[in-house]
């Protein structure tokens, strides 16, 4: 007899997401976008940007450049996150999404929509 799981895994939307990368990178040999790519993008699109975008709001005698910085480290810091999370994780993830089809348009948009809300936080930071 089979001892069920005392720590069932859950799959949130950042496991899709790098999923949806990691198939991405299968489908398009020659592309740089990969699952740890997406995850990141999606972080600095969601996290990071728009805290650097209120600590600019909020400190308006500092320097542009010092929030800048910081959240350039703090960027790396959660690339090296991501990168050290999935080495652990990202097997279950693909066999858990494993039966799902992959949609590269899919992908794409994905893809594109982080980059269309960056800019659209740029274009806000731009407006007084």
């Amino acid at each position: 007899m089979m001892k069920p799981q005392e720590h069932k895994r859950r799959f949130y939307l950042w496991d899709y997401l790098w999923w949806m990368g990691e198939k991405w990178k299968q489908a398009r040999r020659t592309g740089r976008v990969d699952g740890e790519m997406m995850l990141s993008i999606y972080s600095f699109a969601l996290l990071i940007f728009p805290m650097m975008t209120v600590t600019i709001r909020l400190f308006p005698g500092v320097s542009a450049l010092l929030p800048c910085v910081v959240f350039s480290i703090v960027t790396f810091a959660v690339m090296s996150l991501v990168s050290r999370i999935y080495k652990w994780r990202g097997k279950a993830v693909m066999s858990h999404y494993a039966k799902c089809r992959f949609n590269e348009l899919l992908a794409v948009l994905l893809f594109f929509l982080a980059i269309a809300i960056i800019c659209f936080m740029m274009y806000l930071l731009d407006k007084k």
